[in-house]
C-alpha cells in the first residue's frame, strides 16, 4: 500500500531555485500540500505570491518568523512529509540587509534552525537540502566550508535526508542576474560542452550549469525515491530522469526511520 501523499514545505521559497521547488512539486498531482515559507519582512514576498498566483494558486504562503519555537510550532502544524530546504543569499544581498556574515547566519544558521524544528515534527519528515557542488570540509572559500557544516547538520540530525549539489545556477529566468556568475556560465558551459561532445559527458554534467526549472525537478524528484535516502545527490545524478520517474514514492517504513 502507498503511504499517504507527501505534504512539502519549502524554505527559502522566495529563492530562485526555491520558488521553482514549489511550483514543480505543486504540479504533481500525488501531491496532498505544498507550503512555502517566506520570510518575514522579504522584499520578494510579494513577487512570489504574484507568480505563485499564476502559476500554482494551491501553494500556501507561510509568514513565520524565523524564531525556533515559533518554527517549531508551525512544521507541528504543518505536519510535512518532506521539508526542502532551498534558502541563500549573496554577500552584496547580506550586506544591504545588514547581515556582517551571511554564509554563517543564512547558510549555516537558518539550517540549524530549520532542522532543529524538523526533529519536533510526528512522523519525522525527510530533508532535501540544496547544497553546492565542490562542498567538502577542506573545500576553498568560506562559503562552501559552511555549506559542509550545513550538510554536517542535516546528517546529524538523526531525521531521513537527501543532500542535493547543484552546479552554478542561473539563467534568463533569473530576476537578480549576478555579473560573475552569468560570465562563468557564458564562458564555461560552451567549453564544457565541447568536452562533452569528446567524451567527457561526466565532467559535463557535473559542471555545467542549470537554470531554476532543471534544478527544482532533480531536487524534488531525488527528495522523492527512496534510493536517495541518506544520500548525495551530485550535479550529474541530479540531472537524470530514468529510474527516478519509474519508482518515485518513499516507503512509509523508510522514510519514517527511527531517529539515531
Amino acid at each position: 500500500m502507498r503511504p499517504p501523499d507527501p505534504v512539502v514545505f519549502v524554505f527559502g521559497a522566495t529563492g530562485y531555485v526555491g520558488a521553482a521547488a514549489c511550483e514543480v512539486a505543486a504540479r504533481d498531482e500525488h501531491v496532498a500540500r505544498v507550503v512555502a515559507h517566506v520570510r518575514p519582512g522579504s522584499a520578494r514576498a510579494e513577487s512570489l505570491a504574484r507568480r505563485l498566483g499564476r502559476s500554482a494558486p494551491q501553494v500556501e504562503i507561510d509568514r513565520t518568523p524565523l524564531e525556533a519555537k515559533a518554527f517549531a510550532e508551525t512544521l507541528e502544524a504543518v505536519g510535512p512529509t518532506h521539508v526542502f530546504l532551498c534558502h541563500g543569499t549573496t554577500a552584496r544581498r547580506a550586506r544591504a540587509e545588514g547581515i556582517e556574515d551571511p554564509y554563517e547566519a543564512i547558510d549555516l544558521g537558518l539550517t540549524e534552525l530549520v532542522v532543529g524544528a524538523s526533529a519536533c515534527v510526528e512522523p519525522p519528515p525527510r530533508l532535501v537540502y540544496l547544497s553546492a557542488v565542490g562542498t567538502s570540509a577542506r573545500a576553498r572559500g568560506r562559503y562552501l566550508r559552511a555549506r559542509w557544516r550545513a550538510e554536517e547538520e542535516v546528517r546529524r540530525s538523526g531525521l531521513p535526508f537527501t543532500i542535493c549539489r547543484a552546479p552554478l545556477l542561473g539563467g534568463p529566468d533569473r530576476e537578480d542576474p549576478r555579473r560573475g556568475e552569468t560570465l562563468a556560465r557564458l564562458v564555461g558551459d560552451p567549453v564544457l560542452g565541447l568536452l562533452g561532445r569528446l567524451g567527457g559527458g561526466r565532467l559535463r554534467d557535473r559542471y555545467a550549469s542549470m537554470d531554476a526549472s532543471e534544478a527544482a525537478e532533480g531536487l524534488v524528484r531525488s527528495g522523492f525515491h527512496y534510493m536517495t535516502i541518506a544520500r548525495v545527490v551530485e550535479s550529474d545524478e541530479l540531472r537524470r530522469v530514468g529510474v527516478y520517474e519509474r519508482e518515485r514514492w518513499v516507503p512509509k517504513s523508510q522514510r519514517d526511520t527511527s531517529r539515531h
